[in-house]
């Protein structure tokens, strides 16, 4: 990181810690399209709406090929907004998908983020090689708890500069939950500043839950210019629905099809 990114990070962390409110990072009032945002994805939107603020993981590590199939048909039948799979699924999801409006969405380094930066750039590599359309790395977790913003920003930066080049979204797992409120904040503003397209809340695999103190907290750290994503326990209509009005954009969860039929009955 560069002495002028370091400053940039230290100020914009600064101003994240001390606003409150609706109140953005940039110090302005919530902006029109965020607020239409949260609305389009709020309480009152019918399941069609709901279903393309989804996004299906399927994370089992025991999968079999035909439990892999019938997971991605009933996707698409549902209309999910993309799946996201372990890579060992990636091109199989290609290949069945192909088509369809619902994108494949590959996880990086998931779900300890604790591998070294130069082998998540070439796992994210591998995956864009394939064609998978949206990569989901987890963040150095460690690093934030410890205070070096620097590590995690360069491990951010480098792996969104190979989805740069494909022209690819990265999502970026920050497991706010094992987080302190301000390491919390460091974590959205080093996501943000490195180049990530999305801030997720945690990943389902590690069980952790979703409070929507830390989904407000992250809208209000970003702003509008990343998308908020809820992750981890996300069962229920209810809970995506409370996320979704919390400031999340989307919500990423692997009971997307019990979400579905609770939205028809």
């Amino acid at each position: 990181m560069t002495h002028q990114e370091r400053v940039h990070l230290a100020h914009e962390i600064a101003l994240s810690a001390t606003q409150g409110g609706e109140v953005h990072a940039c110090g302005c009032e919530v902006a029109a399209e965020s607020t239409a945002t949260l609305i389009a994805h709020g309480v009152e939107q019918p399941p069609p709406v709901l279903a393309v603020s989804i996004d299906q993981a399927f994370l089992r590590s025991d999968a079999t090929s035909m439990e892999v199939k019938h997971f991605l048909a009933s996707a698409v039948s549902v209309g999910f907004r993309s799946v996201c799979l372990p890579p060992r699924w990636a091109a199989l999801a290609l290949r069945v998908l192909r088509g369809t409006e619902t994108i494949v969405a590959s996880l990086v380094n998931h779900p300890h983020g604790t591998s070294l930066t130069p082998v998540k750039c070439a796992e994210a590599e591998t995956l864009l090689r394939l064609g998978v359309q949206e990569l989901s790395m987890v963040a150095d977790i460690g690093a934030i708890r410890s205070g070096d913003l620097d590590a995690a920003f360069t491990d951010i930066r480098a792996v969104a500069s190979v989805a740069q080049c494909r022209s690819v979204r990265l999502n970026v797992i920050l497991n706010i939950p094992l987080l302190d409120e301000r390491q919390k904040i460091e974590a959205c503003v080093v996501a943000k500043l490195a180049g990530a397209h999305s801030a997720v809340s945690a990943t389902a695999s590690e069980g952790l839950g979703t409070d929507l103190r830390d989904i407000e907290l992250m809208r209000r750290t970003v702003g509008g210019d990343l998308d908020v994503v809820a992750g981890g326990e996300i069962r229920t209509i209810d809970d995506a629905r409370k996320a979704l009005s919390a400031g999340a954009t989307r919500v990423v969860t692997e009971h997307g099809n019990n979400i579905a039929v609770q939205a028809i009955s």
